[in-house]
């Protein structure tokens, strides 16, 4: 007789895949046969957030690496490591944590993801990384001097790289770097976000760039990568989007692509290079001009893929300018050129006219997911607007700056109205919930139907709204990166 307790592992591995957080813990303690089926999905992936470094200094708390250190035989299991953040003691890094955490890495044999965005802890690091044969997947925060960037170097097999607020000396060894990747990366990305400096001398907080990559070091990068199906190069202050979609010619096979945009005046040089599998497009426009010469620069871009043959799936723009609505002529051109195609639509820190959403919903024939700023004045006009679209699945709540005073959530009965609205929605996104639709049993309207019919009961009291709480975002994730 077959009992849970007697099946196979590797079937009760299958069966806990599904499980997560608590619930793989709760099913641990359940039996013995459990515990093992579960030990290689808990092990998995060992994730250190805020959260888990509190109390650390003070002995309250053991680090997941302690634990890994204590039990070196679960090592095995281990295939993630992502590093958020790390505790701190007289505001240095604590270091009995990261003497735990090297260790473990050294002796995690399996390792196939690192991700480590904390200043300065990479070093540390490095020694035992170089070690991993297994290792895929790198995000690392690469502020380093000259000779710990050439340790790099012997971090071979690496399918996706990530790098973040990398000095002159990791620009330096790029080229030779992603040379002895060519024949396994296929996804970089090399991002750069906005630092604060503040200034006692002269009691300002002063705007900078981190950022040596120019040019000459991209197409000597670019020109090692024929293989590449995503490039993302972000924030970086002297390659814009004319130098990014010039040397994409080195990667034809591209199917996401990510860039920022500048106030330069130079041309995109024609003719285009061929883009035909580009699938996913994100766009960052950076500007300070008056006015912003942004629409006329997205414009030109889409002018551009035009002719590349390429076929956009998703398309993810961001404005960081206060109170910037999207150009509605830029949304006309948009789904001139893709409409046809697009099923993901991602307007971040910006607006989008009730026009423009008009357009989309009736446009978009395969569009799934909307992420953009709910107005909550214009609730009930926003809702009439996605009730266009019989596509819609998925409507995202972004944060939005332009609008004034408290921001309102939304509630219940604004959820239970968009549903009623947009039949085809069955999520909506907001900053803390996941509003969910279930529409009544078949079987309960069958029986009921001449009732509904004769009393003309309206459709939204036909279905249920409930919600759960949303998880934090997932570490790591990137606007510019496509999501499944």
């Amino acid at each position: 007789m077959v009992s849970a307790d007697n099946l196979n592992l590797d079937v009760l591995e299958l069966i806990f895949a599904f499980l997560s957080g608590n619930d793989l813990a709760s099913v641990a303690s359940v039996s013995r046969s459990f515990l093992a089926g579960v030990i290689p999905r808990l092990y998995q992936t060992i994730s250190y957030r805020m959260r888990h470094g509190k109390g650390y200094g003070e002995g309250q708390t053991m680090s997941p690496f302690a634990s890994i250190l204590a039990h070196r035989h679960l090592a095995v299991h281990v295939r993630n490591i992502e590093l958020r953040t790390v505790p701190t003691i007289k505001s240095q890094c604590h270091p009995a944590f990261v003497r735990e955490c090297a260790e473990a890495i050294r002796i995690c044999k399996n390792l196939k993801l690192f991700k480590c965005t904390v200043p300065n802890v990479l070093p540390t690091f490095l020694p035992s990384l170089k070690e991993k044969s297994h290792l895929e997947d790198l995000t690392v925060h690469a502020n380093l001097t000259s000779d710990q960037a050439k340790m790099l170097l012997k971090l071979g097999n690496l399918q996706s790289l990530t790098v973040n607020f990398a000095t002159w000396n990791v620009v330096d060894v790029l080229p030779s770097w992603t040379e002895s990747l060519s024949g396994t990366l296929t996804s970089l990305t090399l991002y750069v976000m906005l630092v604060f400096f503040f200034t006692k001398r002269h009691a300002l907080i002063r705007l900078q760039m981190i950022s040596e990559l120019n040019e000459g070091v991209l197409k000597s990068v670019l020109t090692h990568l024929p293989g590449l199906t995503g490039l993302h190069i972000v924030g970086c202050t002297k390659v814009d989007h004319v130098v990014v979609l010039h040397l994409a010619s080195h990667t034809p096979l591209l199917e996401s692509l990510s860039l920022t945009t500048s106030e330069s005046t130079r041309e995109l040089i024609f003719p285009p290079s061929p883009l035909r599998h580009l699938r996913n497009l994100a766009v960052d426009t950076r500007c300070s001009a008056t006015p912003s010469p942004s629409p006329a620069i997205l414009i030109a871009i889409l002018a551009y893929l035009k002719f590349s043959s390429s076929v956009l799936l998703s398309f993810t723009m961001r404005l960081p300018e206060r109170k910037a609505v999207v150009d509605e002529t830029f949304i006309t051109r948009l789904l001139e050129n893709h409409a046809h195609s697009l099923r993901r639509l991602s307007f971040l820190d910006c607006g989008v006219s009730q026009k423009s959403i008009t357009e989309i919903c009736k446009a978009c024939l395969h569009l799934e997911r909307l992420d953009v700023a709910i107005p909550s004045k214009d609730l009930m006009m926003f809702a009439s607007n996605l009730s266009k679209s019989t596509s819609l699945k998925t409507l995202m709540e972004v944060d939005r700056h332009v609008e004034h005073g408290v921001r309102q959530s939304i509630g219940r009965i604004d959820a239970h109205y968009m549903f009623s609205k947009c039949l085809s929605l069955r999520k909506i996104i907001t900053n803390q919930r996941i509003w969910n639709v279930r529409v009544l049993l078949v079987s309960y309207l069958f029986l009921h139907l001449p009732y509904l019919l004769q009393c003309q009961r309206p459709a939204k009291d036909l279905i249920y709204v409930d919600f759960e709480r949303r998880r934090s975002h997932t570490y790591g994730s990137l606007w510019f990166i496509p999501r499944e």
